[in-house]
């Protein structure tokens, strides 16, 4: 079976795991690839939200948790004045207040005040994210709200362009798990008003960009009409991805070793990682160009382990 990813632009209205859904029954009418195969994303966007999906099959999902914890890049408007229950323009407006006339120098300026800095952001209700087993958007819609825990975040770069007086074009880049939302939301508090996303848009993921992806409407017409999966020019071949990643050559016998799972082996890799300073959350054994083995590193940075083991 062929394995990889597709890089699909996610149009606005369908949820990551529709897109998802909709490309695996597309998928498994035509020959080279089984029945009942895996199929993932790495990265959630939300309904309203367009841009870079990346949809992962075969050996590829063993990939996913990389691609969860890569870079994110978005653009978007951000609406000045009023706040809405989810954050986002699918809401319902809560609270208003009048915005600010700053320049855009002045926006930037507030902007650069997340820039590298600890960032502390509370996860919103309307968010996937869990309580005691419960997600907490099926808290919300049941009109309850809960104490929620600051996570800690990094911002790399946010920038703020003036769209209109009352709406801001921004671009920032951040690390996964980032709530976008509540970055426009916390902006506009510094700056003493309200505030809610009217659009968001990926516009990278990791290594791939817009560029990179086709519409999921002429994916699956490739699909319908049994065309090659090479002839996707958003399709990535399993060896191709993860190229962000540090990468360690590996000999044949340490190919073989790992795939065993042979313990010694995973530590002895584990050891050159640390040994070449490798600062990446996680890196690829590879041999030959071949895909052999993700390692993780653990919280504590003392070691990696071996992960996952590609066929």
């Amino acid at each position: 079976m062929v394995s990889g990813a597709l890089l699909i632009d996610k149009p606005i209205g369908v949820t990551s795991s529709g897109v998802v859904t909709q490309l695996k029954w597309a998928m498994q009418n035509n020959d080279y690839v089984p029945k009942g195969f895996r199929i993932g994303h790495g990265g959630t966007l939300d309904p309203f939200a367009t841009g870079v999906l990346v949809v992962l099959f075969g050996e590829g999902t063993k990939l996913a948790d990389a691609y969860l914890h890569s870079l994110k890049a978005y653009d978007g408007l951000i609406q000045l004045g009023a706040q809405t229950d989810t954050g986002d323009p699918t809401g319902s407006i809560i609270e208003e207040k009048s915005a600010p006339l700053l320049i855009a120098e002045q926006w930037n300026d507030l902007a650069q005040t997340f820039v590298d800095k600890d960032y502390l952001q509370v996860p919103p209700m309307y968010s996937a994210k869990k309580k005691d087993g419960v997600a907490l958007y099926t808290l919300a819609r049941a009109g309850k709200t809960i104490d929620r825990e600051a996570i800690l975040k990094k911002i790399s770069k946010f920038e703020i362009q003036l769209e209109t007086e009352s709406s801001l074009r921004f671009e920032a880049h951040c690390e996964s798990g980032t709530y976008i939302r509540v970055l426009a939301e916390d902006l506009a508090k510094r700056a003493g008003t309200l505030a809610h996303l009217k659009s968001l848009r990926r516009i990278r993921s990791s290594d791939f960009s817009l560029q990179d992806c086709a519409s999921l409407p002429a994916t699956l017409s490739h699909f319908k009409e049994k065309k090659p999966l090479g002839e996707l020019p958003s399709f990535r071949e399993l060896n191709k991805l993860a190229s962000h990643l540090p990468q360690i050559e590996l000999g044949e016998l340490q190919a073989l070793r790992l795939r065993q799972g042979v313990k010694a082996e995973a530590e002895a890799q584990s050891s050159l990682l640390l040994e070449i300073n490798c600062q990446s959350r996680y890196a690829l054994g590879k041999k030959e160009g071949q895909a052999v083995a993700l390692f993780e590193k653990e919280s504590d940075f003392n070691r990696f382990r071996l992960q996952r083991v590609f066929n």
